[in-house]
């Protein structure tokens, strides 16, 4: 899988620094690899109880914390605490929410990491499929992208805010099936993919937890390098 070639990379990248470091990377590769296997399959088994599903629906924001959960889950476990940060205002002479996370980049700079799951949106288009109606389908995936975007509009105006920031912003989907339905969608019209979309319009990068875990392992090493340089 994605995380077992980032291991073999990683090992074969930087087998000249600290076998200790190496050691623990790897370590907390497999550990996220754990993890990440272990929330999916959780996941799945919430889906396919109707009734569980409709009592946690009730509270939607549960999925949310969730979501939260999980991002936070992978940023103790690739990064040290002294690298990143949670619930921060980018934006303090602004009203609106503070980012969930934010990761510490070199001269301080921030990279904003917010996470979004609208559950009820992605099982839709399950329900779609499973009652083999293609049209219900297509609008289901519609409404999905749809609220992706919106919520990629909302991290550009809140969090996104150079100097004091990256001048783009990560968003997090929680569950590989998500993200693979978020990077397999294309525009009806333009055929556009939704990724590019999202980047070209907001400047907000979609990352799954595979993904995700890979790009905070670069960062910590990036940091590690730095560190023996000095």
């Amino acid at each position: 899988n994605q995380i077992n070639s980032i291991k073999t990379s990683f090992s074969e990248s930087f087998g000249s620094m600290s076998k200790d470091v190496a050691k623990d990377m790897t370590s907390a590769l497999t550990r996220v690899d754990e993890k990440v296997g272990a929330f999916n399959q959780q996941v799945e088994t919430l889906n396919k109880s109707q009734q569980n599903f409709s009592r946690i629906l009730a509270g939607v924001k549960q999925y949310g914390v969730l979501a939260e959960f999980s991002l936070a889950s992978l940023l103790k476990d690739l990064l040290p605490a002294s690298q990143y940060i949670a619930n921060v205002k980018m934006k303090p002479d602004e009203s609106g929410d503070n980012v969930e996370f934010a990761v510490k980049l070199q001269d301080g700079i921030l990279c904003p990491i917010d996470s979004h799951w609208p559950i009820e949106k992605f099982k839709a288009i399950d329900d779609a499929y499973q009652a083999d109606d293609k049209k219900a389908a297509t609008e289901a995936r519609i409404k999905l992208a749809r609220a992706f975007k919106d919520k990629a509009k909302s991290v550009n105006d809140k969090y996104i805010a150079p100097p004091k920031s990256t001048d783009f912003a990560i968003v997090y989907a929680p569950t590989e099936s998500l993200f693979s339905e978020l990077t397999s969608y294309q525009d009806p019209t333009s055929k556009e993919l939704l990724t590019q979309e999202l980047m070209k319009k907001y400047k907000v990068v979609i990352l799954g937890p595979n993904t995700l875990s890979a790009y905070l392992q670069s960062l910590h090493m990036g940091f590690q390098t730095l560190k023996v340089q000095k």
